[in-house]
């Protein structure tokens, strides 16, 4: 039988946790366009009448370079839920483990997100080439080997050939950029839904079969290792005006930063630039619109506690049920979108500006 008391002392530890961590969070000034009030919303589903165990690892807000965590805090979830840490890429995870035979595993959180746009951060001007110093302080970003996203042969045949004797990151990066959304096309472009396989491969993307983000930022990531520009691969949602106020699931977006020395990382979204008019896509080679949130980082993850199958993709969350992967759960997410002046944003008040 379960102990109340040890159940009401981990739930204080946790709201005190969760405290903590939005008061450290709250405490750097940044410029902000957008204020999101969300409510996000997990469940699994679908387990098997003879399971024992469920265990669910879930994407929560954190400070980012391009947003910053107001509020949060946790609604509704089981007495075993805490914050842990992913080891590899330092990301924050919701987790929990039930027995099966106990009510769905199910979390709520409420949070209230800064998020800011970006643009012009790919000034070619103001970078300078790689050191062997860099290189080995971003030697994880540099790594040739990465699932799907292996510097092959030819994939180093075509980066040599788009950059030639360029040693400038950031004019480097910008001929990738271009190279993959016009050997590319994101789904999107024609239908509602992808019908490449959506791994992330650089490879599916090179043949042109790979048609979604992952697809076409592994093909980027890989470019920029094959000359030895770090890159990372992030994860996140769009909020989508049309979507304000409504109970919806935005699935995922990702998108890449590539280091250069003298500016540090640069984002960009190809998949943003593929589908926007022409005279806008450059926008997308070192800017973001405030229309998203990203949650986690990387590939290949070393989950904490530790999952029984090492994921390659966390796409929303990973679930196991008795150890194997599950695939079957929900996420529901509501958002209300303010829109901040910059003045409003630094004073730390969240008054809305005109639309």
């Amino acid at each position: 039988m379960k102990n109340p008391t040890l159940r009401r002392n981990r739930r204080a530890g946790l709201l005190f946790g969760l405290a903590a961590l939005v008061a450290t969070l709250a405490q750097s000034p940044v410029q902000a366009d957008s204020v999101y009030t969300v409510k996000q919303t997990f469940t699994v589903k679908d387990v098997p009448a003879d399971a024992k165990t469920v265990r669910g690892w879930f994407w929560m807000p954190e400070d980012r370079p391009e947003q910053r965590v107001l509020e949060f805090r946790v609604t509704e979830a089981p007495a075993s839920l805490r914050i842990t840490r992913d080891p590899k890429y330092g990301r924050s995870w919701l987790h929990a483990e039930t027995a099966a035979s106990d009510k769905p595993l199910r979390i709520v959180t409420e949070f209230k997100v800064l998020r800011r746009s970006v643009s012009g951060m790919a000034d070619a001007k103001k970078a300078s080439p790689m050191t062997p110093e860099n290189s080995r302080a971003f030697a994880a970003e540099l790594d040739l080997n990465e699932k799907h996203m292996e510097v092959t042969p030819e994939i180093r045949k075509v980066a040599n050939q788009l950059a030639g004797k360029e040693t400038n990151p950031v004019l480097q990066a910008r001929k990738f950029f271009q190279y993959v959304i016009d050997k590319s096309d994101h789904y999107s472009k024609f239908s509602a839904m992808p019908k490449g396989l959506c791994l992330g491969s650089a490879k599916e993307c090179m043949l042109g079969t790979g048609d979604c983000c992952t697809d076409q930022h592994a093909l980027f990531i890989a470019l920029c290792r094959a000359r030895g520009i770090p890159c990372r691969l992030m994860y996140g949602s769009r909020l989508k005006p049309e979507n304000e106020g409504k109970d919806f699931d935005p699935g995922y977006r990702c998108w890449p930063n590539f280091f250069a020395p003298g500016l540090g990382w640069v984002p960009l979204d190809i998949s943003s630039a593929d589908t926007a008019k022409p005279d806008l896509a450059a926008n997308w080679f070192g800017g973001l619109d405030e229309n998203r949130l990203e949650w986690a980082e990387g590939r290949d993850f070393d989950l904490e506690p530790r999952s029984a199958v090492r994921p390659d993709l966390v796409i929303k969350g990973w679930v196991e049920v008795d150890g194997k992967p599950h695939k079957q759960f929900d996420r529901v997410l509501n958002f209300k979108r303010e829109v901040v002046s910059t003045a409003t944003a630094d004073s730390g008040t969240t008054k809305t500006a005109a639309r």
